[in-house]
Formats: structure tokens, sequence, C-alpha cells
């Protein structure tokens, strides 16, 4: 089903001196855009409805490199859900070894507002110079990314890393599910996805478990050098099995970036980035009422409200950071609405937990992790069940379905889990950690699928890209409100949790940093764990709403099995 395409150079009549693509893509080709956006068209169908297609897509068969392909982006894949577990299990202890727990969230945000705002350029990027460029831009600033966290000297410096390593690991997963896109017809990829999915939950369980026995032996600067030989081989790999394929701008890096919505990226990344700013200081470093929290608050809505207006006129030879015209008629709105929220409840339950046992239950790093690797393993059987009902003709609404009613539960569960307490059933509380991993690893690809299967195979680098962008919005949300809620009540309840032997210092170390819990006497320790119930329970019940949403959502969904109109 491979067409031929040509590509030349010339200027057309307006001086105009980009190449142009004279025949269209196949489902076999990389992806090239025209001009203008395309005409928005659902194209998800039943299996019935397009037999010629299907019998076309049957007889498709690996080509000869394509497991060693495969190879250098699962690694990827590997590596982006072990980065995820291993800093969400350590990252109390990372950020109180520079007596810094309260602002403990910007590990993950600064992490995730990079590779928010750079996920959709992976794809424009792709569109324009090939898929081998990006995929060795992504992973060797990922891995520059890790090497200057482990040397970081203090916090500013480890988030300008975690910074960094966000603009390489935005192109982790993006790059692998577009270059997948590439080498297999869409109704195949129910069978490569939950392989895909076994590696990312494979990762997760290894920074899970991991995490903290790395940090309690021989230091947590090695969560993230770790990292880097899976990076190197990565490259090893992907430098000699991935082909740098014909594109109409791989010679003309000027006429490339003209092409691209910088205007866009810096509004978006610097409305995130002040909005957050905005969310961390209230309650915590400042007042509400301070001019600094409710000026970034204004201004992050003003600069996000610009960004859309920028993202609305963006035409012509300019490709929008958010193509809105992808989110054209109640379709596309509701999967990415679902999508949203479940990144919010996902992130939110996932920076909660490690919180929750090692400053209620009183773990250490290391028993955090143990204690992770059950919960990890489920998202993992999530994201395999996921695959396999892909394969086997499901239709996409339901694995989203199913998915963010498991969330629901689970989050119900972990509100549960905060109203028992530090005396609560270990036994329960291992039960309770299982159905919201579940559903996150049965919601994510299913959620990732709807929305690819509404555009054709032209669209799909764009479309995985803004699936990418809004789920990582959702995440970033997540985080910052549930760390705002929890550091808020804890600003609020410590003088009584303490009594009389509050003071201004003691306050601010246990915000700081959990393990100055253990210095306290034992009736202090009690009250405030109590108080980390309190606030734990309240982020909870936030994150259940997320996922409530996210669930009502899923039911306006029409999508239907993994076939494709050609």
């Amino acid at each position: 089903m491979t067409r031929d395409r040509q590509i030349r150079g010339g200027s057309g009549d307006d001086g105009d001196e980009s190449p142009r693509v004279d025949a269209e893509a196949s489902e076999s080709d990389p992806l090239l855009r025209g001009r203008e956006p395309p005409h928005v068209s659902y194209v998800t169908t039943s299996p019935a409805k397009d037999p010629p297609h299907r019998s076309s897509d049957d007889a498709w068969k690996p080509s000869p490199g394509f497991w060693w392909i495969e190879t250098a982006l699962w690694a990827n894949v590997f590596l982006s859900g072990f980065d995820g577990t291993i800093t969400a299990s350590s990252y109390a202890a990372i950020s109180s070894s520079f007596d810094a727990a309260n602002n403990a969230s910007w590990l993950t945000t600064s992490y995730l507002i990079t590779s928010t705002a750079f996920q959709p350029l992976y794809g424009r990027f792709s569109d324009l110079f090939g898929r081998r460029v990006c995929f060795f831009v992504s992973t060797v600033t990922f891995m520059l990314g890790c090497l200057g966290c482990a040397a970081a000297r203090s916090m500013t410096e480890l988030n300008l890393m975690r910074a960094l390593s966000g603009f390489g690991g935005g192109g982790l997963i993006t790059m692998a599910t577009v270059i997948n896109s590439d080498l297999m017809p869409f109704s195949k990829r129910g069978l490569y996805q939950a392989i895909q999915n076994v590696l990312y939950g494979l990762g997760s369980v290894l920074g899970a478990s991991l995490g903290g026995m790395i940090v309690d032996s021989i230091g947590w600067r090695w969560c993230f050098l770790l990292q880097v030989p899976v990076s190197i081989f990565a490259l090893a790999v992907g430098y000699r099995v991935l082909a740098a394929a014909e594109t109409p701008y791989q010679n003309n890096l000027r006429a490339a970036l003209g092409c691209l919505d910088f205007p866009g990226a810096l509004l978006l990344v610097g409305g995130l980035a002040v909005q957050l700013l905005g969310l961390s200081l209230g309650g915590n470093e400042y007042p509400w009422r301070s001019l600094l929290v409710i000026g970034s608050l204004f201004g992050s809505s003003a600069l996000l409200g610009v960004f859309l207006v920028v993202e609305m006129n963006t035409g012509g030879r300019k490709l929008p950071i958010i193509p809105l015209w992808m989110l054209k008629g109640w379709q596309p709105v509701a999967v990415q609405l679902t999508n949203l929220f479940v990144g919010m409840a996902s992130y939110a339950y996932m920076f909660m937990i490690p919180l929750y046992l090692q400053a209620v239950r009183g773990d250490t790093p290391s028993a955090t992790g143990s204690r992770l690797i059950v919960p990890s393993l489920a998202t993992l059987v999530g994201g395999v069940l996921a695959g396999s009902m892909m394969q086997r003709g499901c239709q996409l609404r339901e694995g989203v379905q199913k998915g963010t009613a498991l969330m629901v539960v689970g989050n119900l569960l972990a509100c549960m889990m905060a109203v028992m307490g530090p005396h609560g059933s270990r036994k329960a509380e291992l039960l309770y950690l299982i159905p919201a991993n579940i559903g996150s690893g049965l919601t994510n690809p299913s959620v990732l699928f709807s929305f690819i299967s509404l555009f054709e195979y032209r669209e799909q680098a764009v479309a995985t890209s803004t699936v990418y962008l809004i789920r990582s919005m959702g995440s970033i949300y997540g985080v910052t409100i549930s760390s705002a809620i929890v550091q808020n009540i804890l600003a609020a309840g410590l003088p009584g949790a303490l009594g009389p032997d509050a003071t201004d210092e003691l306050i601010e170390k246990l915000r700081k940093s959990v393990f100055a819990l253990q210095e306290l006497p034992p009736a202090l320790q009690e009250a405030v764990r109590e108080l980390y119930c309190d606030a734990l329970l309240v982020a909870f019940v936030a994150s259940s709403g997320f996922a409530l949403l996210a669930f009502l959502f899923s039911w306006a969904h029409r999508t239907e099995a993994m076939q494709r109109k050609s």
C-alpha cells in the first residue's frame, strides 16, 4: 500500500521557496503536512464497515530491521516509566536533603512544564526534519538532564536540570508513538502498544522499587545516573537502525524554523510557569491575597488567553502548538477533556501516595519503594489489558470508560486510607492502591488512540503530540493543586497540632523535611501525622473529583474499534 512520493523544491507565484509535497501521503509513508490545516473528519469505524482496508492490514508483516527499531524506541519508553516513578518514590527524600520539602512539587512540575511545551514541537520537528533527528535530540537532552540532576548542588540547580530532562523527556514516548505510526497500519498497533505498555510498566515497577533503596544505600543522585546507560544504549541502537528519511525541510533550516509557532510556545511556557508559581507560593510562602500571588494568577490567565488568540490566528506557513481545528466538534473535545482530567487525577494520586507512606505511615524511602511495587505492576497490567482489548477489536471507548471507573474507585479508596490514618491495616492499604493504577494503565493508551482514530493518517503526528500536551497540562495542574492543598493545610494546622511547642523555626522545619517528624516526641509525632492525614484526605477528595469528571466525559465518546479508512 506504499505509494511513491516526489518532493521538489521550487518557488511559487508568491516567491516562496519552501519545498512542496506533490503526492498524497499513505498510511505507510512518513507524515508530511501541507500548508493549510486539513478538514476535520472523524474516521473511526467499526470493522464491518471497512473490509478492503482491513484485508490489506492483515497482509502487513514487520520489515527486516523492525525489531531493532522497536528495541531503540522501547528503551526510551522504559526510561520514561522509570524516571516517573523513581522520582515519585524519592522526591520527599531528595527535597528534604535540600531542606525544601515544601517546594518538592517543583521536582515534578519543572520537568512537566518543559515536556508539556516541547511535546507538540517534536511532532512538528519530526515532520520537517525527520524522525531520526528528533529521536536523537530527545534522547541526548534527556540524558544530559539526568547527568545535570546528579551533579546539582542546590534545589534550584536540580529543578533547572529537571527542566532540561523534560525538554528531552517530552519526546521519548511521543517519538516512539509517531515512529510506530510510520511502521505499521493503525489497526495493527494494539499488539505493539501492549508491548510498549509492558516496557513502560516494567520501568515504572523498577523505578518504584529501586528508588527508595537507591536513596538509602548509595544516595539519591544515582536515581538519575542509572538512567544514563539506558540512554546510551538507545542512542547506539537508534544510530544503527533509524534511517534518515527524506523530508521537505531537511536542507533548509531557516524555512523550517519559519514554520514553527515560537510565540505560541513562549506564551504557553510562560503562562504555565507563572500560573504554577502563583499556585505554589499561595498559602505556602505568601498569603493568597498578596500582590505577588494575585499578580501571578492574573498574569498567567492573560498569557494563556493571548496564547489561545495566537493559536486561533496561526495559519498559512506557521504551524500552531495546539492545532485548535483538531478540537472542533464535541467528539475531540470530549476525548481531550477526559484526557485532561485523567492527567490531573493520575499525577495528583501518584504524587500524594509516597507522601502518605512517608509522612503518615513513617516508612523509609526503601520501604516506600517496596510498597509501590504492586501498584506499579497494576499499572503494567492495565496497559496490557488496553493493548489486548485493542487487538481483539473492542471499542476504544470501552477501555476509557472502564479505566476511568477504576480510577474513581481507586481514588476513593485512597480517601479511606487517609481516614484510617497511621494505624490502618497494611493489607487493606496494599489492596486499596491497585484499582487506580490498573485504571490509569488502561485509560491512557485508550484515550490516545481514541483521539488519533478521529483523524486521517497524515494528521497522526500532530494528534499524538496534542494528546500528550493536554495530558501533561493536566499532570501539572494535578500535582500543583494537590501540593498546594497539603501545604496550605499544614501551614494552617501545625501551630495547633504542636501546641505549646510550636515555634516558627519548628513549623518551617516540619514543612521543609518529612524526616523532621522523626525528631519529635511520640505524642507530637502522632498529632502531626494526623494533620497530614487531614491534608491528604482533602487532596485525595480533589483527585477523586478529577477522576469522576474524566469518567463522566468518557460516556460522551463515540470511538469504536481500531480500524481506519484508507
